[in-house]
């Protein structure tokens, strides 16, 4: 086909403005980026960030989509002989003339890759398009990386109409009531250390998976008390249900999980239970499916272990940047979130990213504090407090623009300060770990080291992580599996594949200790079963029993010891309940049950490599909370673990030093296994005494580290019987001190005493 013969009428060239414009990052600059409708004059203005040297661009909009971007593109890039933007459009419209709704807009060049059409006939919820030819005659149909409506990853974007909700909890928006933790430039930290955050994925919160149906769940942890905020694992677009880490259209919410005016009813429900809502982005890639990104404009530098790796210091890298930050700041300001976790900040490739995040939202959206997940370690610069510039926020992002291009010109630079409120502590969280699962005095000696350096950052013992990314069982299946051995007590080709049969063990030896019919169980009926889950070995019912409730005092450990470190904290959906509930890696991707169906080996491979099969469909159901019922010898197990955490969370509502007191002194007792750390702001002093070990000690426990003076007593213990324990107690003593401690303690277990005079 000849493009001379098309016989189309000929659209005009847009015209390149000569000067370089100077965008300001001004919060109406911000706003101005994708389609936007301007109710009062019922038109939408479009602005994108494409090629630089693009040699046209345009917008299609239509009242409906017409086919799926893949295919429209497959039909029209391999025409050869391109040489005008008009005929770019003529290819176009003799390729797909279905929709005589469909309308093409040429946008106007405004220089440093940056194209606008203002005006336009778009109403929300229309469909639009973009179409970039680029210096190379491609022509590619391309999603708006700035679309905040995305029902197909594959398909058109649709104008969002910002009007969608009417807030209800203004108080909340307005910070007038008090259970809001802000963050402010002139208050560092201000409200952080009374975060406990309950790390939540809304497709495994419900058996529907959706934003409306979570909100029953809102209402259980209200009705607990054990959370002052929710994280929830991000809600980006992406194909399926699922964690949310492949998300590929930044600003839009996940259409699987519901609606952006849904997310918003979520938020707005969240805050008239008293709950904070954080929610998690993921800057460092793009999802494998539906990024088409790199056709759009210069947005990607190449792929990485989860993804394409976006530019955000290579060639025009400005408006990628810009990009992001955007996105920040759309989740702060349209969804009225009260923090922002973002997702491996140390795989992002731009510590200026980060800093131009920070000076952002906190210039546009100050309420709102930002968390990273870094695990540099080194990196304590990404927590620094945040001060109050000593320059105006044009020139802290001058300073930003001006290092990034120092950068890509070889001279290595980085900001003194990220200036985030807080990050993950994955030092602590690992040291916290091999104190429970492998006590000795190593493991206790670099808990003893982190706790007293955790002070802002968010401590915890298991995110989704830790649980998801092995194989999907919790803490205490975790703990059967290695207690028992049980790698060596199944058959397997290879050590991922007896890891994950031995870890999928643990989890029937779990679920059939806290079955109804247990209790009755013979050892040979156990036996049997036991062989039913591929083990090659006998476990007898009480060595079941005896493990199990360790574990579950080890839970219970690792709750506390979190619970009671200064600063912010945080769990995983159900741990508070003691839930066994699977949280398996799950996703579906829109070719995965092709692949499956014409190879096999796809699926093979995966289970093979997980010990399940990770489309949606397959592994979801697994892991919606209370999936695992709690009968038989358990059957108050969750009731339990609901009073130890509702009685600790609220011990630290009512003892700030818990919260955001000094660790004036801690004490390691090798021999024993046990470590204590003592806390204080002003008049108020309580000792956290921590056994990792096995030891029973009733009445007989000393330690040469005990404080001297002051007579103390005893105001929480794990080991209570109303929370499943055994009963050890120091219950009733106001005399215990340096000289006349004699104190009570069960293995994996944790006392508080106050001091009393």
């Amino acid at each position: 086909m000849r493009v001379e013969n098309i016989g189309v009428a000929r659209a005009p060239r847009p015209v390149v403005q000569k000067q370089t414009p100077s965008f300001r990052r001004n919060w109406a600059e911000h706003a101005s980026w994708g389609a936007n409708y301007v109710k009062q004059k019922g038109k939408t203005n479009f602005k994108l960030f494409s090629f630089p040297d693009a040699k046209a661009v345009f917008v299609e909009v239509a009242d409906k989509a017409a086919g799926a971007l893949s295919n429209v593109k497959e039909r029209i890039v391999g025409v050869l002989g391109l040489t005008t933007a008009a005929a770019a459009v003529g290819i176009h419209n003799e390729l797909t003339p279905a929709d005589e709704n469909s309308k093409i807009y040429p946008m106007e060049n405004k220089g440093e890759g940056v194209y606008e059409a203002n005006n336009i006939d778009a109403k929300p919820n229309d469909k639009y398009r973009y179409i970039v030819v680029t210096k190379d005659n491609d022509v590619n149909m391309v999603k708006d990386p700035y679309s905040k409506k995305q029902e197909n990853i594959h398909g058109w974007s649709s104008v969002y109409d910002t009007d969608n909700y009417e807030w209800k909890n203004t108080d909340w928006l307005e910070g007038k009531d008090p259970r809001r933790i802000v963050r402010k430039p002139d208050e560092p930290l201000r409200g952080l250390e009374r975060l406990v955050i309950d790390e939540v994925n809304i497709p495994t919160l419900t058996k529907e998976g959706t934003f409306e149906a979570a909100k029953s769940r809102i209402d259980t942890i209200a009705k607990k008390g054990t959370a002052t905020a929710i994280e929830l694992m991000p809600v980006e677009n992406a194909y399926s249900k699922q964690w949310g880490y492949d998300g590929v259209d930044k600003f839009a919410v996940n259409e699987n999980l519901g609606s952006a005016e849904q997310l918003k009813e979520l938020v707005d429900y969240a805050h008239g239970k008293g709950l904070n809502v954080i929610i998690d982005m993921v800057p460092n890639h793009m999802g494998p499916d539906g990024d088409y990104l790199s056709q759009t404009g210069p947005y990607i530098k190449g792929s990485g272990d989860f993804g394409n790796l976006l530019n955000y210091e290579g060639d025009t890298n400005k408006n990628v940047r810009d990009w992001m930050t955007n996105a920040a700041l759309w989740w702060a300001k349209e969804f009225k979130v009260d923090g922002i976790r973002f997702d491996l900040t140390n795989k992002v490739g731009s510590d200026y990213l980060l800093r131009q995040i920070a000076v952002e939202v906190n210039e546009h959206a100050p309420e709102v504090f930002l968390i990273a997940e870094d695990h540099g370690h080194k990196r304590h610069s990404i927590t620094s407090y945040y001060e109050p510039p000593h320059i105006t926020h044009d020139e802290q992002l001058e300073f930003v623009d001006h290092n990034v291009e120092s950068n890509r010109k070889g001279l290595k630079t980085s900001p003194w300060s990220i200036g985030f409120d807080s990050e993950w502590d994955s030092q602590y969280k690992e040291a916290l770990e091999k104190s429970v699962l492998e006590p000795n005095t190593f493991a206790l000696n670099d808990l003893d080291n982190y706790l007293k350096t955790s002070h802002y950052r968010v401590k915890y013992g298991y995110s989704h992580d830790e649980i998801g990314n092995e194989d999907g069982t919790r803490f205490i299946p975790k703990y059967m599996t290695r207690h028992f051995n049980l790698f060596i007590s199944v058959d397997g080709n290879s050590d991922a594949s007896k890891g994950q049969k031995a870890a999928h063990a643990a989890q029937d030896l779990a679920e059939l200790v806290v079955s109804e019919g247990f209790k009755d169980m013979t050892n040979d009926e156990i036996s049997k079963a036991e062989k039913s889950f591929g083990l090659n070995r006998f476990i007898p019912k009480q060595e079941l029993i005896n493990v199990f409730e360790t574990a579950v005092a080890k839970q219970k450990l690792i709750l506390g010891t979190v619970m009671t470190t200064p600063g912010p904290k945080m769990y995983f959906q159900g741990d508070d309940e003691g839930d066994l509930s699977y949280f398996k890696f799950f996703r579906e991707l829109s070719d995965d049950k092709a692949k499956r169906i014409a190879n096999p080996q796809e699926r093979e491979s995966i289970v093979n490599k997980k010990g399940y099969d990770t489309l949606e469909t397959a592994a979801r159901p697994d892991c919606i909370i209370d999936s695992v019922p709690m009968g038989g010898l358990y059957k108050n197990m969750k009731q339990e673990m609901v009073k130890f955490n509702s009685d600790l969370m609220e011990l630290l509502n009512n003892s700030e030093v818990l919260a955001k007191g000094e660790v004036v002194a801690t004490y390691k007792d090798n021999q024993h296994l046990v470590h204590s750390h003592h806390l204080k702001l002003g008049n108020e002093e309580l000792l956290v005494i921590k056994n990792y070990g096995y030891g029973f000690h009733n009445g007989t426990y000393e330690y040469y580290g005990f404080p001297q003076g002051g007579n103390w007593k005893e105001v929480f213990n794990s080991d209570n019987k109303e929370y499943g324990g055994s009963g050890y107690s120091n219950a009733g003593r106001d005399d215990i001190n340096n000289m006349n401690q004699h104190l009570s303690l069960a293995p994996n277990s944790f006392i508080i005493l106050k001091k009393v005079a």
